[in-house]
């Protein structure tokens, strides 16, 4: 899993962040740098970068509202937050969670100009921020232990997992007595209290305070900066991300695509040519079929005058073709059997007999004979009948001049 890139960031100095890049399990695993975004951006492009945004520009609260619809709960914040904001509330993003602990709703609330500015600033250095957290709420603060932590001229106090603000060394003390003596808050069993290396006595007022003997105080010192301490606990504040509803950022497309946008669109083109081609020869295919089958109909029409429907010239054909081979279902009967066993004794006698029609109905062959004398006919008409397996008759007979005309009747035995 990729390394994320935590990045410290304050508006005092737009130009300017701390970072360094942390493992899954919270842990620091390079160096904390301090230098401008340009040098940050150069890190950013293999990272999934977040932003622990200094506090001192955000509202942090607790509110108890009567409602756990999100959208419900964004509309009501406004106006439960409004006295506890100077500027004009209309002018302010917020995002909200459900504490853990109590019925109370998690609210952090920035200028909306003051985002824009920083997720510009951010953009202008090509860095791709994911999310955007408050610093105050990267401590390790939960239900039973709170956390105070120094840094330059600013203290730090956690009292929950949601709940977090900043405040001058000055006002540290008497905020965090004033928190334990009020009756609505529960008090800790522990305050851990981080302190830089070179300034270890800033809670020496703190330690003087009049705190009950029941809660244990832990002194930690940190070396460098507070992102030793941010990295384990960042993930914690995650569920007040400021990049939601309409600043929630675009997803980009990898880096990588720039390396494929060629072969892509090559391949794009390609596709496009030969759905193309494909569609022009499904036409060609189309076209000829046409022709083909006009060709059929014509031929089957010319072979098969008195048939009137056309449906299928092909079946059609072959039904009549099996028809005609006598295999409709009266074997012996058919066109094909009856010349076959026909065709000798008709060829034997063509020098005195010309076949002059032919034609075929209800399993019976009808042929017109043209003959120099009668007794030709009759005598083709007795070889014919000595076939066993078919039988003949002369049906009609007339004589001109010099020739005579005869009709034989052919059909197979029973």
């Amino acid at each position: 899993m990729s390394e994320t890139l935590l990045i410290h960031y304050s508006i005092d100095k737009p130009q300017q962040a701390t970072w360094s890049l942390c493992n899954a399990a919270g842990e620091l695993t390079g160096k904390i740098s301090t230098g401008s975004l340009a040098e940050l951006s150069a890190i950013a492009t293999d990272h999934p970068a977040i932003v622990l945004l200094n506090s001192r520009c955000l509202h942090i609260n607790q509110l108890q509202l009567p409602t756990q619809n999100l959208q419900k709960l964004l509309k009501a914040v406004p106006y439960a937050i409004e006295e506890f904001i100077a500027d004009d509330i209309d002018n302010f993003h917020f995002v909200v969670a459900k504490n853990k602990h109590d019925s109370s709703t998690s609210v952090v609330g920035i200028n909306e100009a003051t985002l824009t500015s920083i997720i510009k600033i951010f953009q202008d250095a090509s860095i791709n921020v994911e999310k955007i957290i408050p610093d105050a709420l990267c401590l390790a603060a939960d239900n039973r232990q709170w956390v105070c932590l120094n840094y330059e001229n600013t203290s730090y106090l956690q009292t929950d997992i949601t709940n977090g603000m900043l405040l001058s060394h000055e006002l540290l003390p008497y905020v965090l007595t004033n928190k334990l003596q009020h009756e609505s808050q529960t008090p800790p069993e522990k305050i851990l209290l981080f302190s830089e290396q070179d300034n270890a006595t800033a809670f020496d007022a703190l330690k003087a305070e009049n705190i009950s003997d029941d809660i244990e105080i832990v002194n930690i010192v940190y070396n460098t900066h507070p992102l030793v301490v941010f990295c384990g606990n960042y993930k914690q504040a995650i569920s007040l991300n400021l990049l939601q509803y309409k600043f929630k950022p675009k997803r980009k497309t990898s880096g990588y695509w720039q390396h494929w946008r060629l072969a892509a669109s090559l391949t794009a083109i390609w596709l496009v040519l030969h759905l193309g081609l494909t569609s022009f020869q499904h036409t060609q295919l189309q076209d000829k079929n046409i022709a083909t089958r006009a060709k059929i109909e014509k031929i089957y029409k010319k072979s098969f005058p008195k048939s009137r429907k056309i449906v299928n010239p092909r079946v059609q054909m072959e039904q009549k073709l099996k028809e005609l081979k006598g295999t409709a279902g009266n074997s012996g009967q058919g066109l094909i059997f009856l010349l076959a066993e026909s065709f000798g004794t008709l060829s034997h006698d063509k020098k005195n007999i010309t076949l002059q029609s032919l034609t075929f109905r209800n399993n019976r062959m009808d042929i017109g004979l043209e003959s120099g004398n009668l007794q030709a006919v009759e005598n083709l008409n007795k070889d014919l009948n000595n076939n066993k397996n078919i039988k003949s008759e002369i049906t009609s007979s007339s004589s001109e001049k010099d020739k005579v005309k005869g009709n034989l009747r052919i059909e197979g035995r029973s």
